[in-house]
Parts: structure tokens; C-alpha cells; sequence
């Protein structure tokens, strides 16, 4: 031990290190803009449902700050003149009221996200309680609300502990709230050239009113619509000497390539079989992770956007038995991952808690073995590297394997899910040039 305590290298600790940090004079400017919808300023699911942003100019946007604002209506007040009826969103996550979005640079589409509520609000469910905290601040904020005493008449959260999370703040008359899509490229730290790659984001409601918002009784309004939807970000403004270099650079034939994480998500039934599987083809150079969620019947709270179905839900107080228990694995051409199924809920969250990198997760045992169940697969080969994914590029097909997924015991025969969501994680390259973009996956 002493041969390796005197082997070491000595460095200048920070705090007798007088350096001062590096600076960035080359940015000469920062804006705050607000760019507007374009088509209209009311949207609902009855009338027009997609909402069109261009973002251009030529300064370097800053992916961290962007975020659409909207308000949301209580339309049952602009009806009746009073707020009688309360509005209750689906979750403080102001994605649930978006079915699809897509992100469009230079006429290429980049990203294209079907049942982009239902992802979003898996992914926020995969943050730490801070960053959930942060994002239901900006959106429909309800950590802070006061309840009575648990377990007394009035709590609308005293028999079901699921709704400290899920529970939103009620909308009276009208709500603003804001929101950053969960889009991979503006999940990244570069900043975008939006003078050579022009950015269209488009965003479409859900079918129908109740699919956002929860309807429990009589007081609870059932329609609503959104106005004054906006798209924030702040822009930077380099100057002209470094400008220029990235102009020459790009019209030397060079490109400005930028990596990224997206989403491909995908659903199938399961026919109603406890043993059920899915396949499915998509060509991808390195495919990062598979995450998998189940979905059951809708109801008043928990519908396709945010039930993530695990067959103990079913059971009254979710009472947890091993014989509920299921197994599941996925195949990838000839490779099987695990190699051997996982077999217990425990085991799944290990799993998902390896796929996320092994942060912590604001996630109950009993949220997870109701309606937070959400399966997460690693497919790298080192986390942390870039590009360590497997490659289906030579067609190899996926399957996911579910075994005995259902809730044992008589009485409980509808826990088999009806529906499988399918999350496929993989990396995607756009690479700016002066010729126009292109994207590689």
C-alpha cells in the first residue's frame, strides 16, 4: 500500500488554483423569443389540432431553454359563464394533452413520436423526484397542494398512494403552463445553426377531450381548449470572425454533424393471452435500449397516455402475491437479453434502474407494481460511450417475450393487459451542411 500511496501524481487542488475561467466573449448576445403558432390561435380536439412552429434566423439556439407555453381553457366555464365545474389534467406534465409530435430540420423529419403523451409521461416518471418537482412547476403543479390528515374523510388520496404522483392541480377558469418536449435533439448540449437548418416543430392534440384530462363525477368539466401557444427558447449571437469560420467550414464541403438520442415508439395487442409477443422490424445502426410498457382498459384515472399496466393492479390494494408474478425477455437476431428471463418485479426494476443509468428513481414499490411498471432493457455494451448499441441493420428482427402475465386467484381473470407499447432507444446523427441536412440512424 505505501509503494502505491507514494507512486501517486501530485495536482494543484481547486482550491489553491488561481486560474480564472475560461471565458466566451465570442458570444456577443443572448435573446429571449417567443415564436407563435401558426394557423390560428385555438386548438382542441374537435376543431384544429395541429400546431406549427418555424424557428429561423441566423443565431445558434440554445436546446436547455426551449419550451412551448400554452393556456388551457376551461371550456365548460366559457359555456355556462361560472366556474361550476372544475377542469382536472391527466397529469401535471403538460405533454398528456399532445398524441404526436414530430421536429423537421431543413425539410428532413428528424423525429417522429406516435403516442408522444404516453412516452413523455414514461420518461418523466424516470426522473429523480427534483427534476419531476422542476417540471410540474412549470406545468400543472400539484406537490404542493395541502390535503387533510391521510386516512380522513376528504383526502382524495388517503386510500390510493399512486395519486401523489399522478394527481394534478385543477383548472378553475383558465392555466398556463409550459412545457419542454421530450424530443432527443433538444435533449442534447450543442447548440442548433438554425441559419442552416430551419427547425419546424409540430404538435397535434389528442382525438378526444377525456383522453387529457380525468373525469371523476359530476363537477369535473369535460372539455377544454388551448390558446396562446407559444414556443420559447433563447437564441445566441456569435461574432462575425467566428461566424464566418463556421460559414467557411461548412462551405469547404464539411459538415456540422450532432449526435443525439430518439425515440421510436411503436403498440400492438396482445390478444388478450397472458403469453403474448411482439415483433418488430426496424433497420438501426446502434439501437442504445428497449423499454416496454402495458396498458389495460381505461378508466377515470389512469388511461393509454399514463397506465402503465402491471397485472397487480387489479387486485384491491394491490395486494402482492408471487404467483402474480410473470417473466418476460427480448431476442435480438440470435442474441437473447436477458439471458435469462426476468422473473420477479424486483428484478425488472434492478433492470430498469441498469437501463437509466442507475440514478435514482422516484418510484414506490407499489407505484411500480400497479401503474408505474415500466420494463427497461440495456443494450450497450459500455454506458457512458457513445455508439455502443447493438446494430439491426442486417435485418434482425426484435421480439419481446411475455410469459403468465396475469394476476392469479378468481375474480381477478381481466388483469391481462390489452395493449404493449414498445420504446426503441437508439442513436441518430444529423449532420448540418451547407448543401442541407441530412440524417443518419
Amino acid at each position: 500500500m505505501e509503494h502505491h500511496a507514494q507512486s501517486v501524481d501530485d495536482a494543484l487542488i481547486g482550491g489553491l488554483s488561481y486560474k480564472l475561467k475560461a471565458g466566451a466573449s465570442y458570444v456577443t448576445n443572448r435573446r429571449s423569443v417567443s415564436y407563435f403558432a401558426q394557423g390560428g390561435n385555438q386548438y382542441s380536439p374537435n376543431g384544429v389540432k395541429v400546431m406549427k412552429f418555424n424557428l429561423t434566423g441566423h443565431d445558434w439556439l440554445d436546446p436547455s431553454t426551449f419550451r412551448i407555453m400554452f393556456q388551457l381553457n376551461n371550456a365548460a366555464v366559457q359555456t355556462s359563464g361560472s366556474p361550476t365545474k372544475i377542469l382536472e389534467p391527466l397529469s401535471w406534465n403538460p405533454a398528456c394533452f399532445f398524441r404526436r409530435a414530430r421536429i423537421i430540420c431543413g425539410g428532413i423529419v428528424v423525429e417522429d413520436i406516435d403516442d408522444f403523451n404516453r412516452l413523455s409521461l414514461m420518461l418523466t416518471a424516470l426522473k429523480t423526484e427534483e427534476e419531476q418537482n422542476s417540471i410540474a412547476a412549470e406545468g400543472f403543479c400539484n406537490f404542493d397542494d395541502k390535503y387533510e390528515p391521510p386516512n380522513t374523510e376528504g383526502d382524495s388520496r388517503s386510500t390510493y398512494r399512486q395519486e401523489d404522483f399522478d394527481k394534478a392541480g385543477v383548472v378553475f377558469t383558465s392555466r398556463k403552463a409550459l412545457f419542454k418536449p421530450m424530443f432527443g435533439l433538444l435533449d442534447q448540449d450543442k447548440l442548433l445553426p438554425i441559419r442552416y437548418c430551419p427547425i419546424q416543430i409540430e404538435l397535434e392534440l389528442v382525438n378526444n377531450h377525456m383522453d387529457a384530462i380525468v373525469k371523476r363525477d359530476e363537477n369535473k368539466s369535460d372539455l377544454w381548449n388551448i390558446t396562446d401557444i407559444q414556443a420559447k427558447c433563447d437564441l445566441l449571437t456569435l461574432d462575425n470572425s467566428l461566424d464566418n469560420e463556421y460559414a467557411s467550414h461548412l462551405l469547404s464541403g464539411k459538415s456540422l454533424p450532432i449526435n443525439f438520442a430518439t425515440w421510436s415508439h411503436t403498440n400492438q395487442s396482445t390478444g388478450n393471452d397472458k403469453n403474448f409477443s411482439a415483433n418488430i422490424h426496424r433497420a438501426l445502426t446502434r439501437l442504445k435500449s428497449v423499454f416496454v410498457t402495458l396498458n389495460h382498459s381505461e378508466g377515470d384515472v389512469y388511461k393509454t397516455a399514463n397506465n402503465f399496466f402491471h397485472p397487480c393492479a387489479i387486485k384491491h390494494g394491490d395486494a402482492y402475491d408471487p404467483l402474480d408474478e410473470h417473466s418476460f425477455q427480448i431476442q435480438i437476431g440470435s442474441k437473447i437479453i436477458p439471458e435469462y428471463p426476468v422473473t420477479s418485479v424486483t428484478e425488472a426494476m434492478s433492470q430498469l434502474r441498469k437501463t437509466v443509468g442507475n440514478r435514482p428513481l422516484h418510484l414506490y414499490g407499489r407505484w411500480y407494481r400497479s401503474h408505474r411498471y415500466i420494463v427497461g432493457l440495456d443494450l450497450e455494451k459500455i454506458s457512458g460511450a457513445g455508439f455502443t448499441g447493438m446494430s439491426t441493420k442486417a435485418g434482425d428482427q426484435l421480439t419481446i417475450n411475455f410469459k403468465d402475465c396475469d394476476a392469479v386467484g378468481t375474480g381477478h381473470v381481466n388483469s391481462v393487459p390489452t395493449r404493449m407499447f414498445c420504446a426503441l432507444n437508439y442513436d441518430a446523427v444529423l449532420n448540418i451542411r451547407d448543401s442541407g441536412v441530412e440524417l443518419l440512424d
